[in-house]
């Protein structure tokens, strides 16, 4: 029985199958391959390919560059590589539509929020109302609190 079984999972000699590339794809390894060879360097043949990379790149390509790959991660994380130009352009449509309005709703709604909660904070802490701390909280009453009347719905008369 253990014989059929070893017989099954291993291969048999009578099949030859070849362990060696075809020239092309040994030349493509050869080519580019990460240990460089003498043959592509003439000068050193110890030189990294770390090393051969340009060092004083402009911030701005190194931007541009950072930008690409993030793209590029964000088409093959979410599929977009295999749509066409036009569906791509209704999907990132769609995620700049959707980004931007939380970006408004953020923008529009937190300082409001974040006053609210500095209130309510405040009121814990020390027991009293923000009217009675009127002296700690000018500041914040004065700027963000014509925000927030504006946007409560209250006139500001």
């Amino acid at each position: 029985m253990a014989t059929e079984m070893q017989s099954f999972y291993t291969p048999s000699t009578s099949t030859h199958i070849s362990s060696h590339a075809p020239a092309a794809v040994d030349e493509l390894i050869n080519k580019y391959s990460s240990t460089m060879s003498t043959s592509t360097i003439p000068s050193s043949s110890s030189v990294s390919h770390l090393t051969m990379k340009n060092p004083r790149r402009n911030v701005i390509q190194r931007f541009a560059d950072r930008v690409r790959l993030e793209y590029y991660r964000y088409e093959v994380t979410f599929g977009l590589y295999v749509m066409t130009p036009g569906e791509k352009l209704v999907a990132n449509s769609f995620v700049m539509v959707v980004l931007s309005l939380l970006l408004w709703a953020l923008l529009l709604y937190f300082p409001t929020l974040l006053y609210q909660k500095l209130i309510r904070l405040v009121w814990l802490l020390t027991g009293h109302s923000s009217k009675e701390m009127g002296a700690a909280l000018s500041i914040l009453e004065t700027h963000v609190g014509s925000l927030y009347s504006s946007f409560s719905g209250e006139s500001a008369l």
